[in-house]
């Protein structure tokens, strides 16, 4: 924690020692995650800078890292070696373009992050400007129809050895403020209680790491959002090696691989565990 202070020493007023005296910082407080973010990404990955507007998701990298890490594993165990970089897609990058960057800078791939809102592209366009001596190889594209994925986003030439996505959890923004108390909550119980400034913001009521309405929930929650994705992807069969996705629920696998199964889709699940939280992404593709 001292070595991301000597990184970026805004980060310093909202570290403490915990009951077990360890430095950290109240996760609780979108601030003090962003700038925990700011100085990860600047000491541990080597960007220049990073930001995200007010409000919008502040990813746990290494969660994000995670993901990246088993994907590359799959697809060499799959065999995918091109002579060039691994080309991806990025579906729903946000304004923290978390996924592309760390692709870039951790496996040297070429991302395309695409995105619905033209908010989060401009943050997202901002944060490869702020990197760009480092050229960063990321291209961003715009969703202009939020009923769609891959459409209009995927052009004729285009050809992506794999597709990611971390799909909006949710099912509805009552649901996401309910996820988001209980984890306020969690994080909470075991708070030392201090006397400073960090802790006035972050004894409010707000969503656990923030986060737009796209970003956190959509009709039907990562379940429909994941069958639509399937069901577009059939088009662009052609154009792209394995599609995958990050599957919250466990109970979510099920509904999907009925789909799965009526597209004549070759499916792998992926598992993945980090710490006590165990999760999992399914990747396919269509066979002719």
């Amino acid at each position: 924690m001292q070595a991301l202070v000597q990184a970026l020493p805004e980060l310093g007023p909202f570290v403490f020692k915990n009951k077990f005296q360890r430095d950290t910082v109240n996760f609780s407080d979108p601030l003090a995650v962003k700038l925990l973010n700011k100085a990860l990404l600047k000491a541990q990955y080597g960007l220049l800078d990073w930001d995200i507007p007010e409000g919008y998701l502040c990813p746990p990298i290494p969660g994000r890292l995670d993901y990246l890490c088993y994907l590359s594993e799959f697809l060499e165990k799959q065999g995918i070696k091109p002579d060039g970089p691994i080309r991806a897609l990025d579906v729903g990058t946000g304004a923290n373009l978390i996924y592309p960057l760390l692709a870039d800078r951790m496996f040297q791939w070429q991302v395309i992050g695409s995105d619905c809102d033209e908010t989060a592209l401009v943050s997202a366009q901002q944060n490869i400007q702020r990197n760009q001596p480092l050229g960063l190889n990321i291209q961003l594209r715009q969703q202009k129809d939020s009923q769609k994925i891959f459409t209009d986003v995927i052009q004729p030439d285009d050809y992506f050895h794999v597709t990611l996505c971390n799909p909006p959890f949710h099912e509805s923004q009552q649901a996401a403020q309910a996820g988001s108390m209980r984890k306020n909550k969690n994080l909470n119980q075991n708070k030392q209680k201090r006397a400073s400034n960090v802790d006035k913001i972050a004894s409010k009521e707000q969503l656990n790491f923030a986060g737009q309405a796209n970003e956190l929930w959509c009709k039907g929650g990562e379940k429909r959002f994941i069958q639509t994705m399937i069901r577009e992807s059939v088009q662009f069969k052609d154009q792209v090696g394995w599609f995958s996705c990050l599957v919250s629920k466990k109970e979510t696998l099920t509904p999907i691989q009925k789909v799965l199964k009526k597209v004549n889709a070759n499916v792998v699940i992926v598992p993945m565990e980090q710490g006590n939280k165990i999760s999992r992404f399914i990747a396919w593709r269509i066979q002719d």
